[in-house]
């Protein structure tokens, strides 16, 4: 049973990426992450590294995310960024915007560093799904215009302009829920 999530302590986090596929090659370019206790955003602590992919870019990404191969080439590598990732985020509830994305990375980092870990995340897309039923989308634009948040498009698909935006939406869909919370989904190697 769920105790008030008012005192509980969360981590919102975002990775930005070279493309879709982490079994396909592709990499983490960015991560960020808010620790927020209660739902207090302007008392929080903040973990935020690009990534150097150890490999290049495709324009692509770089045209979503602004991310060029020049910014992360003297980046920490994931070998070195990932362990300290998990250190910030210790035994937190996890929140993610399409939570499933962002996991598919971090279980092939654990599996491919031989980390056993479970991590429950929130995924606030699921919590719009639950909040507008009768609406087909649910990305992190549309939520925020259906909530009514600012949107600053410079911070937009950056790892921490990202972040912020799923905390006040992640809090702005739990009060509209209430009690009707979707479950976290749990992950674990």
């Amino acid at each position: 049973m769920q105790l008030s999530l008012d005192l509980d302590e969360y981590v919102f986090f975002d990775l930005e990426t070279t493309g879709l596929s982490p079994w396909g090659g592709d990499e983490v370019v960015e991560i960020g992450a808010m620790k927020v206790w209660g739902q207090n955003l302007d008392d929080c602590q903040i973990f935020h590294s690009l990534v150097n992919p150890k490999r290049l870019i495709p324009p692509a990404a770089t045209r979503i995310n602004g991310i060029t191969n020049e910014m992360v080439a003297e980046a920490p590598v994931i070998e070195n960024i990932f362990p300290k990732f998990l250190e910030f985020i210790g035994n937190s509830w996890l929140v993610a915007q399409n939570a499933r994305f962002d996991m598919s990375f971090i279980m092939k980092y654990l599996m491919q560093f031989r980390i056993k870990r479970q991590i429950e995340v929130y995924d606030t897309m699921i919590f719009s799904r639950r909040a507008y039923p009768g609406e087909s989308k649910h990305n992190l634009d549309i939520i925020c215009q259906r909530l009514g948040l600012k949107v600053v498009a410079e911070d937009r698909h950056r790892s921490l302009g990202d972040v912020k935006l799923t905390a006040q939406a992640f809090f702005a869909l739990r009060d509209k829920l209430g009690g009707n919370l979707p479950n976290r989904e749990k992950y674990s190697v």
